[in-house]
């Protein structure tokens, strides 16, 4: 009996003594190919601390452009197209100098060719035209300056093989956007036929299995609402009762899920936390980050968005989004004064950084983006990893034309001229940022800030101004918070307050 107890004791000892197992790792819960499942993706923290990104548009129409030839085809205008100036890690370089914490190339744009060695079709920029892998190149740049990844996708054309699974030829000049029964493309009633929406897919997954982006922006093809709601059939997601035929010529909602859920299950894999892009009701609510084109909102936002904004005014048409020197440029005071303004309403800005035909950048273009990073470099701890405040702001400037293209509209005289009443407010880690959008030539009154409002007697401890020594002289009142700037400007646009607050 003793004999028995002892060998139990021993293998008890030894089993004692043996290492532990390592914990097994806990496999991740994939999406599934439906709405629901797909809503349960959060914005990553990442995301929402982001608030200044750059791309470009780069392609057949910068050729057409240049060579003033608006009605050349698009793959003949890709036959001129050379750049031998791109050099993607000079692109970098500018777009982390103008303070962009995000930035990417535009990866597929209205036509057939994939600005990415792609290996279904032919038609892309690594065998034709420049015979660079732009998406690619601009990729490993990104990545090595320590930048979060964006790419762009606003094409349905298909040129080249049909997929991964049907080589039939897409011949590059026929019309396939066209509604009607078009062999392969269309189908009864003008609908994508499934042959084609696999084709599609089949690029659009090619381009995040390729480059793992951070971000994808998936334009107005993705889902087609945006021209109805141009057109005031759709208001706010409801359809409104209207004369015309309604038409929603978008990608198949499964074709939508099968991407969505594909693109977040692959990030799973990578052990990144990513984000995608939308327009208007192309999705449902809660599964992504909506973008608002060229255009800005008026009031605080609740949810999360984003701007595209053109660096270009649409002043001179067609295709105002590639480089065209008629189109001026906005200067760094109103770019400026739109990253505050969004960045209030809870959003943040993707400008468009058009590049010439050979892949250079204008030298004014450039002088405003160094510009811009002159300003966040001193003043970027207002706008980087802030949140918003529960007021956005005050002043009289407000944003006359709300949502897609608003911007555009009567070629940019609409965009608000901010003065010193126009203040907007941001927030991190318990100090208050006031930001006035104009030099002020006499004490300012912010109403928002008396401590009859939101704040309490005594709350203000110290404000400072951003880039400046000056001591500030400051009188908290029952109705406003009165400041007196000094004489000296610390910069050339918006002037940041510093607020520090007691604990009461």
């Amino acid at each position: 009996m003793k004999k028995i107890t002892s060998f139990v004791l021993l293998i008890i000892g030894l089993a004692a003594c043996a290492p532990n197992p390592s914990p097994s790792k806990e496999k991740p819960e994939y999406y599934e190919a439906n709405w629901s499942s797909l809503q349960k993706h959060q914005t990553p923290q990442w995301l929402l601390d982001t608030k200044f990104g750059i791309y470009s548009h780069w392609g057949a129409q910068s050729i057409t452009l240049e060579m003033q030839q608006h009605d050349m085809p698009a793959h003949e205008a890709i036959t001129h197209w050379k750049g031998d100036k791109f050099n993607a890690a000079e692109w970098v370089q500018l777009f982390k100098d103008a303070g962009a914490q995000f930035a990417g190339p535009v990866a597929w744009h209205v036509n057939g060719c994939l600005n990415w060695d792609s290996k279904i079709t032919d038609w892309n920029s690594f065998k034709k035209g420049p015979q660079i892998d732009i998406y690619g190149e601009l990729a490993r740049e990104i990545r090595k300056a320590d930048m979060k990844l964006v790419a762009s996708f606003h094409s349905t054309t298909l040129w080249g093989a049909m997929s991964k699974t049907d080589d039939t030829y897409m011949e590059p000049g026929n019309d396939y956007s066209k509604r009607g029964n078009t062999h392969k493309v269309h189908g009864a009633g003008g609908r994508y036929t499934s042959e084609y929406l696999e084709g599609w897919l089949d690029r659009m997954t090619e381009g995040y299995e390729l480059y793992q982006p951070d971000m994808v922006w998936v334009d107005v093809g993705f889902g087609g609402t945006v021209g109805p709601e141009k057109k005031h059939m759709i208001k706010e997601g409801k359809i409104m009762e209207s004369d015309k035929d309604l038409f929603i010529d978008g990608i198949r909602e499964d074709i939508q899920q099968r991407y969505i859920s594909g693109y977040f299950n692959a990030a799973l894999d990578w052990g990144k936390e990513v984000d995608l892009f939308y327009k208007s009701n192309d999705i449902p609510p809660g599964i992504a980050m909506r973008d608002i084109e060229n255009g800005n909102l008026d009031g605080l936002q609740y949810d999360p968005w984003i701007a595209d904004i053109n660096m270009q005014q649409h002043m001179v048409w067609p295709t105002v989004w590639f480089y065209n020197p008629k189109n001026e440029i906005k200067d760094a005071n109103m770019l400026i004064d739109m990253l505050v303004d969004i960045t209030a309403k809870n959003g943040r800005v993707l400008l468009n950084v058009p590049p010439k035909a050979d892949g250079s950048f204008a030298e004014n273009i450039k002088q405003e983006l160094y510009k811009m990073g002159d300003w966040l470099n001193l003043n970027g701890e207002a706008i980087y990893s802030t949140t918003p405040w529960v007021f956005y702001g005050e002043g009289p400037a407000y944003v006359k034309n709300t949502g897609h293209h608003g911007q555009g509209k009567n070629k940019g005289r609409d965009i608000p001229s901010y003065t010193s009443e126009d203040i907007r407010f941001t927030q991190k880690d318990g100090v208050l940022y006031a930001i006035v959008l104009d030099w002020p030539t006499d004490a300012i009154e912010i109403k928002s800030l008396g401590y009859e409002g939101k704040l309490y007697p005594n709350e203000i401890k110290s404000i400072s101004l951003i880039g400046s020594d000056a001591s500030i002289k400051w009188e908290h009142k029952a109705q406003s918070l009165k400041v007196q700037f000094p004489d000296k400007k610390p910069c050339d646009f918006a002037y940041v307050l510093k607020i520090g607050r007691n604990k009461l």
